[in-house]
């Protein structure tokens, strides 16, 4: 019995020692793979850029009228399709109504820009998924009739400050034929004004391939909406650039890193998935090894 129970505790030793080489094993894969980011841009939003817009989820065919949040489910849940971003303002302020308004100097603009972050023929790397192309779309807030929208309508509506906006202006097809992925386009330089833009687009989903032939495929529509003011303040050099949104800003750049003696080394951007997988191998042979070695161990004391 004195045998079976030496033998028993090399087992058991030997198994709590896989177990946690295992458990090793994943966390140092989960911590690398946390260390990376989640979605890869080709092209970062400079450091004295303010994002723009949120996606809301508007129904079907309804003049993208509706706002309901992306939930689990939703097939545009937990991606982004691309991001709108604003550069060249001296500073912003938020309004209660949360719209900013960007200062810039006497006869200076902000630049807006789009970046496309997906394919649109395989949404979040999903060949089932794609920006269709609307043939009877429509806008219900801009009084945009049905037409042909292409995959994507982008639509800009300037007023004076203050005062009435003039006639929307409508871009078809804009993720098809401006919009470059990895890329941050131009939409243009806004002086002193008071601004709305919105990027309606209809995704297809089809669930149901028989032969190459999609069978009832469903369709969504979604929309990116924003508002924004310019103001010109007497007094700033033209070109006079902020270094930061200000305090309560979507900062796409992140906080502000400490430099000189205080710099710390940046984090790590991610590794490499042939590392992840050396080390796991090796940490896995290492528990092997340690297995085999109280495996022998106990057949010595048995003899």
């Amino acid at each position: 019995m004195g045998m079976i129970g030496r033998e028993g505790g090399i087992i058991g030793g030997a198994r709590a020692v896989a177990a946690l080489m295992g458990a090793l094993a994943t966390a140092a894969l989960a911590g690398v793979l946390a260390a990376g980011p989640a979605t890869a841009w080709a092209d970062e939003p400079a450091e004295d850029s303010y994002v723009l817009g949120e996606t809301v989820n508007t129904g079907t065919d309804n003049g993208f009228r509706g706002t309901d949040a992306l939930r689990k489910g939703d097939p545009h849940f937990d991606w982004e399709l691309g991001r709108f971003s604003v550069t060249g303002y001296a500073r912003v302020e938020e309004g209660a109504d949360g719209v900013p308004t960007f200062v810039v100097a006497p006869g200076s603009g902000v630049a807006l820009r789009f970046q496309l972050a997906q394919d649109i023929e395989a949404l979040n790397l999903d060949p089932a998924l794609s920006v269709n192309r609307d043939e009877n779309g429509r806008d219900a807030e801009f009084a945009v009739p049905e037409q042909n929208l292409g995959r994507g309508a982008l639509i800009v509506s300037r007023a004076p400050a203050g005062g009435e906006p003039a006639a929307p202006e409508v871009t078809l097809d804009f993720l098809g034929g401006t919009a470059v992925r990895g890329q941050a386009v131009d939409v243009g330089t806004f002086g002193e004004g008071d601004y709305r833009v919105a990027l309606d687009y209809e995704l297809r989903e089809d669930v149901l391939n028989l032969l190459g032939i999609s069978i009832l495929p469903s369709f969504t529509d979604y929309r990116i909406a924003f508002s924004f003011n310019v103001r010109v303040e007497e007094g700033l050099e033209p070109g006079e650039v902020g270094a930061a949104p200000a305090p309560g800003a979507p900062d796409a750049s992140g906080p502000t890193e400490p430099v000189g003696e205080d710099a710390e080394e940046p984090a790590p951007a991610g590794m490499p998935m042939w590392q992840i997988i050396i080390m796991i191998a090796a940490i896995s042979i290492g528990g092997l090894m340690v297995i085999r070695g109280e495996t022998r161990s106990g057949g010595r004391k048995r003899r």
